[in-house]
């Protein structure tokens, strides 16, 4: 019974994987959201995330480990971006002091975001 949030979060993250992937390629991430189904309408893009499914899935080749997501701190300037988790990963700054990368802003301060991992659907702040 516990297996049914993670795989949901799972589809979740690849989703948001190939949404951050396909977007500056221009693909069209328009979907029908009324029903049960979450497919792109269109039908490239469709194609597109099968395969990128296959590549990034459960039998595709995957990184070992946690996926790390943030959430901005309500006393950072970028707050009003987004109240939502977002995943992200720790890398070289590409200016000042910015190595929190991805979100809607794409880089951030360590200091406007709280780090966060899920584990059968639940959020573990890291402090």
């Amino acid at each position: 019974m516990s297996e049914a949030p993670t795989k949901n979060l799972e589809n979740l993250e690849l989703l948001f994987a190939f949404e951050d992937w396909a977007k500056p390629r221009g693909y069209d991430l328009s979907r029908d959201l009324s029903g049960a189904s979450i497919e792109f309408l269109n039908i490239e893009t469709r194609a597109a995330f099968l395969g990128f499914e296959a590549a990034h899935g459960p039998d595709g080749c995957r990184p070992e480990g946690q996926q790390l997501y943030a959430h901005l701190k309500k006393s950072s300037e970028y707050a009003h971006q987004t109240d939502k988790l977002f995943p992200v990963r720790v890398d070289k700054a590409p200016y000042d002091d910015f190595v929190v990368h991805g979100g809607p802003g794409g880089v951030y301060r360590l200091r406007d975001v709280n780090f966060y991992v899920v584990e059968d659907g639940k959020q573990y702040r890291l402090s």
